[in-house]
């Protein structure tokens, strides 16, 4: 066969060729080659950390380089609220970025300040740094976060300038609001001084004992609602609480509180400085108060006798400018060293600030002095954590002296979240202030509401419906086992352990699906009403829990799998910051962290609400109070939080969702559009709020860090006149520097992780 011939083909030039501009090919480069630099510090932080996990998957959208270098990234995405104390470190973050450099202010908080009206928080990023993209939403879903990455693409894709460093922001800074204040605070009426005077004859055992004992110190007595409060005279109030610490009769060997009220100038001393105490031996509480005038408020520290009198003794003269006599720290501990006045007090504006020019450094700083001379050394190794740092979760300060990687003083420093919550519950009427508890432990909002709900019902002496405890029983616990997730998570991922961290990750996204369903929203739910739950769980509620009570024990098994017998993992955390019982009860720990040292308190058994003595659970405890105790008792919680849920979604009753007492609880849609009464009733409790009766009372509840506590004092109004609330992990963290001394800077790293510490919990 003859060949064909072959026919020459000429190249046909210039075919995959296009032309552009050098802008339009760098700005395209840049758009897909994003490097955030993620600023977290409160709730938008947990939903970044979301966006990054599998499910949602930030590096779709060229974004997944986060970098904690500031040299290194491009885009600053402040992620929650930003206060006066924190300023100063992100105007420094953002001035070490090189340009092009671009921000995204994520959430209300950082745009605006929120609903934090408050005089420790800053009203919008934008009064020191320009914003190119904002996102709504308090917090944000991972979608709109999303959502804003596109936007600041294109931003970048129609910028067409070259040269940034030339051509100046368009985005104009704003002048600061220095003063955010919305209303004032009233006195007390007379009638509270009236109940807080008032005195009864008490014959309950830790009654009668006092009196035997301190008849000369003992102003009064009085039982409220269940709480034994007794009022004693400053002058010798540091003998008597060693005495109610050591003598059997008292054995009250926890020190839960320590904070203060203010009744300005209706009574004859103004503040009341107010201890909570427990004894876990005889499973009583009392609440002690000294009365400490205005002219001269001065009492003697406690510090000696309870190790953690320590922090809140500080928080106390922060707030209200008590001095504690004998203090071995006393100063600033939430508000910033430039803080004019203290803000907790009745005549202090709420929304009255007090701008910060930088950080200063901690007494550490002074202390390494002298032992670099000791040593011989001219100058000593000081080492700065945080308070933005991935290994200090954010908002925490850690000051360390050093000998090569070894720690041998430390200091910890907080306040970088402290967002005023005392103040604006007493600026908020008591349904308002429920938003705000979502944003304390936002890691498990569900159980703070609840808890402090439980404080409002305590004040009407009322119980809500067996259908509403059974739903709080069961969506706490599911919020407890997503905090117990996320913090092993992030704890293995400090130990560079990360494929840990996005697995236990997706157990917590299901979690929220199901809460959300509830209620609309995911991290912050404002599901919680007093008197009940905002409104029944859906038709499909019970059928979607048993199928996470499916799901949830495989992932923990194969957490388990891969950390419980892991050996690189044990050789980190064996040994590591332990703690023995007895230090621990000193300080004040609870939840799993005090149990992890062999102590079986927990609020369920031993003082059980919501049918809790009915279920069949166990409280497990460990032997050393190490890491490694930390996460074994956490891995088992757990399961035995699974083991309460299936009990409580067998035996849930039926019924209403809110308690049907007209003082608490808005009259059906139907009869307000029927009937004057019903309509009435309404209009009076839109308008005027829910009106407890004048008392003081304190509620608590075994959150996912331990015991979470509220103390309300009550004048008969629509707002709390004072709410103090009780984190776990203030108590905690205060013990982190005398942990880690004489261990390895990555001891710290591992040992903060395992402690669990929520910012917005701890600085409230």
């Amino acid at each position: 066969m003859k060949a064909e011939p072959i026919e020459s083909v000429e190249p046909k030039e210039r075919e995959n060729f296009f032309t552009t501009t050098a802008s339009s090919l760098i700005n395209w480069a840049r758009k897909g080659s994003l490097w955030p630099y993620p600023f977290g510090t409160a709730c938008c932080a947990i939903e970044f950390m979301a966006v990054a996990s599998a499910h949602y998957d930030i590096a779709r959208f060229g974004s997944e380089v986060v970098r904690f270098s500031p040299k290194q990234s491009d885009v600053l995405m402040v992620l929650g609220t930003i206060n006066d104390k924190m300023a100063p470190v992100l105007k420094q973050i953002y001035d070490q970025m090189a340009e092009p450099r671009w921000v995204i202010s994520m959430g209300a908080c950082a745009t605006c300040g929120g609903f934090y009206r408050a005089y420790h928080v800053m009203q919008g990023i934008d009064e020191i740094i320009p914003v190119d993209v904002y996102i709504p939403g308090c917090p944000p879903v991972p979608e709109a976060v999303l959502d804003a990455v596109i936007k600041l693409q294109e931003q970048i894709t129609a910028d067409t300038r070259l040269s940034y460093e030339r051509h100046p922001r368009q985005t104009k800074l704003r002048t600061p609001e220095t003063d955010a204040t919305v209303a004032g605070l009233e006195p007390p009426p007379r009638a509270l001084v009236r109940f807080l005077e008032e005195k009864q004859e008490i014959e309950n055992p830790i009654a009668k004992a006092f009196k035997e004992k301190f008849p000369d110190d003992l102003i009064g007595m009085r039982e409220f609602r269940g709480d034994l409060s007794i009022t004693v005279k400053r002058d010798n109030i540091k003998n008597v609480m060693r005495a109610l610490k050591t003598d059997p009769a008292f054995d009250f060997k926890m020190l839960l509180d320590v904070t203060a009220v203010d009744y300005l100038q209706e009574r004859a001393d103004r503040y009341d400085v107010v201890y909570h105490l427990l004894s876990l031996s005889n499973k009583h509480r009392v609440r002690i108060k000294a009365p400490v005038s205005g002219e001269n408020p001065t009492i003697d520290s406690v510090v000696d006798v309870w190790k953690g009198a320590d922090w809140s003794e500080r928080e106390a003269f922060d707030m209200f400018g008590i001095q504690f006599k004998g203090h071995p720290d006393l100063r600033r501990i939430l508000t910033h060293a430039q803080f004019e006045g203290h803000p907790l007090r009745r005549d202090f504006p709420p929304g009255q600030r007090t701008m910060s020019t930088g950080t200063i450094d901690l007494p550490v700083v002074e202390r390494a002095k002298k032992y670099a001379e000791a040593m011989g050394i001219n100058h000593p190794q000081i080492l700065n954590l945080g308070p933005q740092h991935p290994a200090m979760h954010g908002t925490f300060r850690l000051q360390v002296a050093v000998d090569g990687e070894r720690i041998i003083d430390s200091d910890t420093e907080i306040g970088y979240l402290h967002r005023c919550f005392e103040k604006m519950s007493e600026t908020h009427m008591y349904w308002q202030v429920i938003p705000f508890t979502d944003r304390l432990n936002y890691m498990s909002g569900m159980m703070n509401g609840v808890t402090y709900a439980m404080a409002v019902e305590k004040m009407f002496g009322v119980e809500i419906p067996k259908r509403a405890q059974y739903i709080r029983v069961i969506l706490s616990e599911f919020s407890r086992i997503a905090d117990h997730l996320v913090c092993i998570g992030t704890n293995l991922v400090d130990l560079g352990s990360i494929s840990n961290f996005w697995y236990a990750f997706r157990p917590r996204e299901e979690i929220y699906d199901l809460i959300e369903s509830c209620c609309g929203g995911r991290l912050t739910v404002s599901y919680v009403r007093i008197g009940g739950v905002a409104d029944d769980v859906p038709n499909d509620f019970i059928a979607r829990a048993r199928k996470l009570l499916e799901t949830i024990p495989v992932y923990v098994d194969n957490l388990e799998k891969m950390n419980r017998h892991n050996k690189l993992f044990k050789m980190r955390t064996e040994g590591v910051t332990a703690v023995s019982a007895e230090d621990a009860i000193d300080w004040g720990f609870t939840g799993p962290v005090l149990r992890a040292c062999g102590v079986p308190y927990d609020v369920r058994k031993w003082f059980p609400n919501y049918d809790y003595d009915k279920f069949e659970f166990d409280v497990p405890v460990g032997e050393r109070g190490d890491i490694y105790d930390r996460y074994l008792v956490r891995m088992e919680e757990v399961r035995q939080s699974l083991r309460i849920i299936k009990q409580a979604l067998e035996n849930l009753p039926e019924g209403p969702v809110q308690i049907q007492d007209r003082r608490i609880s808005l009259p059906p849609k139907k009869g307000v559009y029927s009937n004057i009464e019903d309509l009435m009733n309404h209009f009076e409790l839109i308008q005027d709020g829910i009106l407890p009766p004048i008392g003081e009372v304190y509620s608590y509840w075994e959150a996912a860090n331990g015991e979470l506590g509220f103390y309300l004092v009550s004048n008969g109004t629509k707002r709390p006149y004072r709410l103090r609330c009780r984190g776990a992990c203030f108590y905690i963290f205060q013990a982190f520097s005398s942990m880690v001394k004489g261990g390895y800077i990555s001891d710290a790293v591992a040992s903060l992780g395992s402690l669990n510490i929520v910012a917005g919990e701890l600085e409230k």
